[in-house]
């Protein structure tokens, strides 16, 4: 070995024995540290702050307690199934027709689903976001009361719906209760099962006569939805007028009624109201105490998934 090449290695070695020491000394040093302890202190509290404020119940929207305490109401003498029941609140169907208008949503037959269902507790980071973020505050300001449920056990409320429904908490139990009662008749599977029964027996209907009898189906279930929402609300203590009086805020809210397009899944204004009016005026409208009702709900809140999802006490943990 000359010696250039034993220098060479002299210092290698030296230089590897230097990063050895500084690795080691660095944790010590950061440990030691009374500035660097703060700003590991922070991170982690900030890591665990948000872990909470993401799935904790209390940080939640107003809207969503709201919805919780309803619901924690009815379920006190109510049976709500055997399967978690998930609210979502969203834009709302506002959003379809102010998409249209910005020119987002650009085909005239498509329906703007995506934007309907936005969360409008966050802003939206997307394609044209300031045109959507604006719109989804348009929506709210300008929106209707509306909710909907699906047989996948979702109920979906327009996040308008807390602003026209101020202060008528009332008025939300009442839709609550009926998109709820939707949830266990598994609509429209009922009203296509009987539709799917009658094209087999009469196989020479057109489209357009399974059609109608799909939709008579769907408003049956509509009206048999009102009548259970009007005893489920009975049951859980509320005045047993509560729902008639909802329905006829939300018509007179919704403003146009005399249309077909305005009752083509539901009875029209007036069938409706004199069904509900005549079923709790019926000798058989009582209330009665359930040995089986749900409570106490178990609930779990996803602010990042926008989702408040309850278990009835019937499953098990």
């Amino acid at each position: 070995m000359n010696k250039k090449e034993f220098l060479s290695r002299i210092y290698i070695t030296l230089i590897g024995w230097s990063n050895y020491l500084k690795v080691r000394k660095f944790p010590r040093f950061f440990l030691h540290n009374r500035a660097s302890k703060i700003i590991l202190l922070l991170l982690f509290g900030s890591i665990f702050f948000n872990q909470i404020y993401t799935r904790s119940q209390f940080f939640m929207p107003k809207e969503y307690k709201l919805v919780k305490k309803i619901f924690n109401t009815i379920s006190l003498n109510n049976n709500l199934g055997e399967r978690p029941v998930s609210i979502i609140i969203r834009a709302g169907e506002d959003m379809h027709y102010l998409m249209k208008d910005v020119g987002i949503c650009k085909e005239k037959q498509n329906y703007c689903g995506y934007f309907v269902n936005l969360d409008p507790f966050k802003k939206f980071r997307g394609f044209r976001s300031r045109d959507v973020n604006y719109a989804i505050r348009q929506s709210y300001l300008h929106g209707h009361a509306n909710a909907s449920a699906s047989p996948t056990g979702t109920i979906v409320i327009n996040r308008a719906t807390f602003k026209v429904l101020e202060g008528m908490e009332t008025f939300l139990a009442a839709a609550v209760a009926h998109e709820m009662f939707h949830v266990m008749q598994f609509a429209p599977f009922e009203a296509s099962l009987k539709t799917l029964k009658v094209s087999k027996e009469y196989p020479k209907k057109t489209d357009e006569e399974i059609d109608e009898i799909f939709l008579n189906e769907d408003q049956m279930l509509e009206a048999e939805a009102d009548l259970g929402a009007t005893l489920m609300l009975f049951y859980a203590d509320y005045p047993k007028e509560t729902f008639v009086e909802a329905m006829e805020y939300f018509h007179k809210q919704a403003g146009i009624i005399h249309t077909k397009g305005q009752s083509k899944r539901h009875p029209d204004y007036i069938t409706r109201i004199n069904l509900i009016k005549a079923f709790i005026n019926d000798k058989s409208f009582f209330k009665e105490e359930l040995m089986n009702a749900s409570a106490p709900l178990r609930w779990e809140y996803n602010r990042r998934g926008n989702w408040l999802k309850f278990y009835p006490s019937q499953i098990q943990k």
